[in-house]
């Protein structure tokens, strides 16, 4: 009996050794995926300046994928320019608040509204060109000149730029063509007046301020940027499209000169978080993987066979197809993650097997 015993546990042994055995040799064939991608879409509208990725490149968080050409409000004259709004802010929510996006207190503080009536008696004296330079001088006691420039002229008046000079504001002046104020060459009499400043609006988002409120520009100087669209929080780098987290792009919708509205479509995205290996297995080895075992995932075609990594099972699909038309068998899809990203690249085979 004891003799009996032993060799039926001996045999119970054997069967133990060779399910395991089997167990171990148990494997799928699995392939490099992405389980969620994503679209990235432009915040706003504008024309592409710039694409700097390709499809296939892997980006961190915060590469700029796209830059997009802002619109651009330049200075008219020189002077002080004052700013009003945000980075962010609509620019004709701005203007209706406060008039202006930006306005710029001319380098020319003064301009003279002057007649001819008061001209020495020559009919050349009246007959005024606008762009041309004259000379002022106070009437009361001739201690304030200066030059200025006529901008328009209209019937018997005619107005003036002030372009040197100090002058008080309502003195009354006499213009001469005369850099020596010679009496025959006077053409006329004003007051001066304070410029007014200039106001500066746009349409679309303000996505950038190029110059500092307060400061001192120059003619074509850009004062601001503006793209197409509405209100956003978003306060920085409006200008460009970037990645939210590391991954890969998968496909790039835009070229250089593009015309791109807000919320286009700008790419396609697999982020990192979202990498798994994806595998098929028969339902005859489905009951050696479960959820949450840890597997081993050898990519044989990296670093000559020899690159192994581990993963987790994550989600075994509930539904089963046909494994092949030779074959009654269905086949069960199983998604792991994997332990590490740093070498898989989309599309690569991999046999998973159960850790040891």
């Amino acid at each position: 009996m004891k003799k009996f015993l032993s060799v039926l546990a001996a045999a119970l042994l054997l069967v133990s050794v060779s399910f395991s055995a089997l167990a171990e040799a148990v494997t799928m064939n699995g392939t490099v995926v992405n389980i969620a991608p994503q679209t990235i879409h432009a915040v706003l509208g504008g024309t592409v300046k710039d694409v700097a990725v390709s499809e296939g490149d892997q980006v961190s968080a915060g590469d700029v994928l796209v830059t997009l050409e802002g619109n651009k409000v330049y200075a008219l004259e020189d002077g002080t320019v004052h700013f009003f709004g945000e980075v962010g802010d609509s620019a004709e929510m701005v203007t209706d608040r406060y008039g202006a996006v930006a306005y710029i207190e001319p380098a020319c503080e003064y301009t003279v509204s002057a007649s001819t009536k008061n001209a020495y008696d020559n009919e050349a004296n009246r007959i005024i060109h606008p762009g041309e330079t004259v000379y002022l001088r106070c009437v009361s006691d001739s201690k304030h000149t200066g030059t200025g420039i006529v901008t328009s002229f209209s019937d018997s008046t005619f107005n003036i730029e002030v372009t040197s000079g100090d002058f008080l504001k309502g003195e009354a002046v006499y213009v001469f063509r005369d850099a020596g104020y010679a009496v025959t060459s006077r053409i006329g009499k004003g007051n001066i007046a304070r410029q007014n400043p200039v106001a500066y609006t746009g349409e679309g988002v303000i996505v950038n301020y190029t110059v500092a409120d307060g400061s001192k520009v120059k003619k074509g100087d850009v004062l601001f940027e503006t793209l197409p669209g509405s209100f956003t929080h978003q306060t920085e780098d409006l200008n460009v499209i970037k990645a939210a987290v590391d991954g890969v792009i998968s496909s790039i919708s835009l070229n250089r000169g593009d015309s791109v509205e807000a919320g286009t479509a700008a790419a396609e995205f697999f982020a990192n978080a979202y990498m798994r290996i994806q595998a098929s297995v028969t339902e005859t080895d489905l009951q050696y993987f479960k959820v949450g075992d840890q597997v081993k995932i050898e990519l044989i075609y990296l670093e000559n066979g020899e690159y192994t990594i581990m993963g987790t099972v994550e989600k075994i699909s509930r539904i089963g197809a046909a494994s092949d038309e030779e074959s009654d068998e269905a086949s069960f899809t199983v998604y792991i993650v994997p332990a590490e990203t740093d070498k898989l690249l989309y599309g690569m085979t991999a046999i998973v097997s159960q850790a040891q």
